[in-house]
């Protein structure tokens, strides 16, 4: 596990230092603050949501994997113009959150007459939220670790490949969505313990 999360992290490393060498400079000449860049990336989860409600899933998940390099970028973008803070992070933090629930609510409009997929879909929902949401509380007490199998990233790659290759076949769809859950719940027991070992001492 240890092996996964350092070869996670250092891809994060590589995929930042390319955005810094590339696109983020261009960002911060043309003065667009990190704040606006998650505010469009918000944008296009909104679009994506309206795209799935009309079954246009393939340009759904192409429109996901877009809309999660504004994500990227607005991070990079603080910590190249050196304007992190925390009323950024927060917001960063809250606008991510909101974009995942967007998505699902698309999914839940378009299969809303489907009893079965809609509770799948609410459960990846629900999971998904909570993976997010552990990690925030034992932050809050000063524990640092972004630990699980299945984090925000994974999400998004595996909810994207969901609508692509579920606008060909709908037996794919389901199946990321059974695993969607099943990295949850594992990503969940991780972090929960996570968080048991190290705020015991706190």
């Amino acid at each position: 596990m240890k092996k996964y999360q350092d070869l996670r992290s250092d891809l994060k490393k590589h995929i930042n230092k390319l955005l810094n060498l590339s696109v983020i400079p261009i960002l911060a000449k043309l003065k667009i603050s990190p704040n606006l860049i998650t505010i469009i990336g918000l944008f296009f989860s909104i679009v994506t949501m309206i795209l799935i409600t009309q079954g246009y899933l393939l340009v759904s998940g192409i429109m996901i994997v877009i809309s999660s390099l504004f994500d990227l970028l607005d991070g990079s973008l603080a910590r190249y113009t050196k304007t992190t803070s925390i009323l950024g992070g927060f917001f960063d933090a809250v606008i991510d959150r909101i974009s995942e629930v967007i998505i699902y609510i698309g999914l839940l409009i378009y299969f809303k007459d489907n009893e079965y997929t809609v509770i799948i879909i609410f459960i990846n929902a629900l999971l998904n939220q909570l993976v997010s949401y552990i990690k925030a509380k034992y932050e809050s007490y000063g524990v640092e670790g972004d630990v699980g199998i299945f984090t925000r990233p994974e999400r998004i790659i595996t909810l994207a490949a969901a609508l692509i290759l579920g606008s060909f076949n709908l037996f794919i769809l389901y199946i990321l969505l059974y695993l969607s859950i099943i990295l949850s719940f594992i990503s969940i027991i991780q972090r929960i313990t996570f968080g048991l070992v190290n705020t015991k001492n706190k």
